[in-house]
């Protein structure tokens, strides 16, 4: 139950963000949400919401480097 509501709060807010003017904050958000998406999908064996958390995790890093200037 708790990472079902980690994954609501994470990835509403990160949508809810990169939407509005909070946009560097929806990368932030949203990358902290997909440990949680991951762990869902392994233990249910859902290989297509892996390989899309995994794609959705390198662009939300992407977007992080990009507007963040991290590098």
């Amino acid at each position: 139950m708790l990472v079902q509501l980690a994954i609501v709060l994470c990835s509403g807010f990160s949508i809810w963000s990169l939407s509005g003017k909070r946009y560097r904050l929806g990368f932030a958000v949203g990358l902290c949400g997909q440990p949680f998406w991951m762990y869902t999908a392994l233990t249910e064996e859902q290989w297509g919401i892996l390989l899309v958390s995994v794609w959705f995790t390198f662009h939300q890093a992407r977007g992080l480097w990009a507007h963040w200037n991290i590098h």
